[in-house]
């Protein structure tokens, strides 16, 4: 529906493209909030030690900022699941643990 003032969605419809894609500029809001540190560890995030970015929510379509946070390699490897290509891998970890 259009109206005098825009369309009836409103300017949520543009937030929501305007984080659709995690581009180079949120990338860059995100790693200056973190001071260019690692937001685990805090190891300086630079070069060879090139950031990761991860979603606090779980859901990759959500690209805000304030959704994602900046953390070196290692860091990434410890938090991504080692068998991810398994379905059965989450029952093999909770069942390994009693």
């Amino acid at each position: 529906m259009l109206s005098f003032f825009g369309n009836a969605a409103g300017s949520n419809s543009r937030k929501k493209d305007k984080y659709k894609e995690l581009t180079l500029a949120i990338k860059q809001i995100v790693l200056e909030r973190a001071k260019h540190r690692c937001q685990i560890c805090s190891k300086k995030l630079s070069g060879t030690n090139s950031p990761h970015f991860i979603h606090i929510s779980g859901s990759k379509k959500d690209n805000r900022p304030e959704n994602l946070r900046a953390i070196c390699p290692a860091c990434y490897e410890e938090k991504s699941p080692k068998d991810s290509g398994n379905m059965f891998s989450s029952f093999k970890k909770i069942f390994s643990k009693s």
